[in-house]
């Protein structure tokens, strides 16, 4: 599927606070090349893009990711140079996801695969054009630079860039110099990756070079509190006749005898909050996250929920982030395939889903991609608790961990 999911090492980044270079051992350790020549001496990468003779009226990048750990918040620096006039960048909170539109009738393992995320653009040809704040393969320019960055440049010379991510707030600067500054939340996770492209124009080669890349991890800034506590269920309470135990630090969800609908619930209820989870599916079957939810039990001993639920289920392209309201409305955001978000799923491995409300809008994101916004012109549900659903038919089960809350629970 093109995702790649690595696990760090645990003292690398276990201080949030501190600069952590992401050159190990002047060796190329934890990034992975995505095409062209990336190699290292002395603490300087070099990416080398050469053309091939059918490549040669045509625009190429390649990139270099670092895959031990995804970014949400971060302080990141680097130096680069470029002895020729090129174009390249930082891309950061960045998946590596099928180009769109996915052809049809095409194996997945065919199709192209490219950046979906945010890049500070390094660009040489030109004298402000570094600096600029895009969207790789979304809108584009999203930002360009201020004059007085961009004049701090030197030609043939090492160049320092910082991007700031934090929340929603995005700043980049040259040399110390706010380059550009923009508000935006459609990628809120990612990975880095170093980039080197040529266009049209260029028909041969095309080379940047990198040093002291280095990065301060923040993690995920703000007041998050834990809604599990890695131990066992205290603060949560099974509906129906499903399973929902600990693992290993982990909540599992697993049909019981009637294989029938189950939900395990959080006891306190929230209005407006901002809410995150990493998921796991152990095959097929139908699973959510509900908010805003209560539930009435049957006579039967069925549970009857009335919520809003995020939907979560391992297709791929996938339906996960889109809303559907239970018995009621359904599909409060019909699922499509032609947006990134719906290319972002992990079959087989650990996914997060995160949602956001304020009001009578939701916000959700899978795996850092914005999934949906969605603002409900007759909203029936305003407060609730939170439910995590084992669906009929969702007989393979679900692990749940990493589970947080940003806002106050209802009195």
């Amino acid at each position: 599927m093109g995702i790649f999911i690595f696990i760090m090492g645990v003292s690398m980044f276990a201080q949030a606070s501190d600069w952590v270079s992401l050159i190990e051992n002047n060796t190329l350790e934890g990034w992975k090349p995505l095409g062209g020549e990336w190699t290292i001496q002395d603490g300087v990468i070099k990416g080398k893009l050469t053309k091939t003779p059918e490549e040669k009226d045509k625009q190429v990048n390649i990139w270099l990711l670092y895959t031990r750990k995804e970014f949400a918040d971060f302080e990141f620096e680097c130096e680069f140079r470029t002895m020729k006039p090129i174009n390249g960048g930082i891309q950061f909170r960045t998946q590596w996801l099928p180009l769109l539109p996915v052809p049809d009738n095409v194996p997945i393992e065919q199709v192209k695969y490219d950046c979906y995320g945010y890049q500070a653009n390094i660009e040489t040809r030109e004298r402000f054009g570094t600096g600029r704040i895009i969207e790789e393969n979304g809108r584009g320019l999203l930002k360009e630079p201020s004059r007085d960055a961009v004049m701090t440049l030197k030609q043939r010379e090492w160049n320092r860039m910082k991007v700031v991510a934090i929340g929603p707030k995005i700043e980049v600067y040259i040399h110390d110099i706010l380059a550009g500054s923009i508000e935006d939340d459609n990628y809120i996770k990612g990975y880095l990756l170093l980039q080197v492209r040529a266009d049209e124009v260029i028909e041969e080669t095309a080379e940047i070079e990198y040093r002291n890349i280095r990065i301060k991890d923040m993690g995920r800034s703000g007041n998050w509190q834990s809604l599990f506590n890695g131990k066992d269920l205290s603060g949560w309470q099974n509906y129906g006749s499903e399973e929902w135990v600990v693992e290993e630090g982990i909540i599992v969800g697993k049909s019981g005898p009637k294989k029938s609908e189950g939900y395990l619930a959080t006891e306190k209820k929230w209005k407006d909050f901002h809410v995150r989870g990493q998921f796991k599916m152990l095959g097929e079957g139908n699973y959510g996250l509900f908010y805003h939810s209560s539930i009435k039990m049957r006579d039967d001993g069925y549970p009857l929920i009335s919520g809003v639920q995020v939907e979560v289920e391992p297709g791929y392209p996938t339906k996960t982030g889109f809303l559907y309201e239970s018995y009621k409305r359904g599909w409060l955001t019909e699922p499509h395939v032609k947006t990134p978000a719906a290319w972002a799923l992990r079959k087989g491995d650990w996914n997060e889903i995160e949602v956001k409300t304020e009001g009578n809008r939701t916000i959700s994101w899978l795996n850092g991609v914005k999934v949906v916004d969605f603002t409900d012109p007759s909203p029936n549900l305003f407060e609730g608790f939170f439910a995590l659903q084992l669906h009929t038919g969702g007989v393979a089960g679900i692990q749940w961990r990493e589970l947080y809350v940003e806002g106050e629970p209802l009195p």
